[in-house]
């Protein structure tokens, strides 16, 4: 059984890594790329209207980062504003897993079974990077 001083650097770096995957998330999404949850978003919308909700979710998905980060070191100031965009990052993910794993190109449902494998390894990681989300969103 893991002690508890083992328990609290797990999670202090899971709350780094998480943090710094969003920020860096979020600044890749401002520079125009994305991450797994933009590249969802484009694969919805088109033109100005993906544009502009890339820029959002940009700029959600980096303060959330920037406060898991600031949480670990100040405790929990942001209070409710925190919360609210960390529970909008995970449903973003949540539906980014849906769209892409599931329903878009290459997904389980549209040609993933033809690389099952492939399909497996990038659904367990989105999954993983769903339950950090969920662990460090409190």
């Amino acid at each position: 059984m893991a002690k508890n001083s083992q328990v609290r650097l797990f999670w202090i770096v899971l709350n780094l890594a998480v943090g710094a995957m969003l920020a860096v998330g979020g600044i890749w999404a401002l520079q125009g790329g994305g991450d797994f949850g933009c590249k969802a978003i484009k694969s919805v919308f088109n033109g100005d209207i993906a544009r502009l909700l890339s820029i959002v979710f940009g700029v959600i998905e980096l303060l959330s980062g920037i406060f898991i980060i600031l949480q670990l070191f100040i405790g929990d100031r942001m209070g409710t504003f925190g919360s609210i965009l960390k529970l909008i990052v995970v449903i973003v993910w949540a539906v980014a897993i849906v769209l892409a794993d599931f329903l878009g190109n290459g997904g389980l449902l549209n040609g993933g079974m033809n690389h099952f494998l492939q399909w497996l390894y990038d659904f367990a990681m989105h999954m993983i990077v769903l339950c950090a989300l969920l662990i460090t969103r409190d």
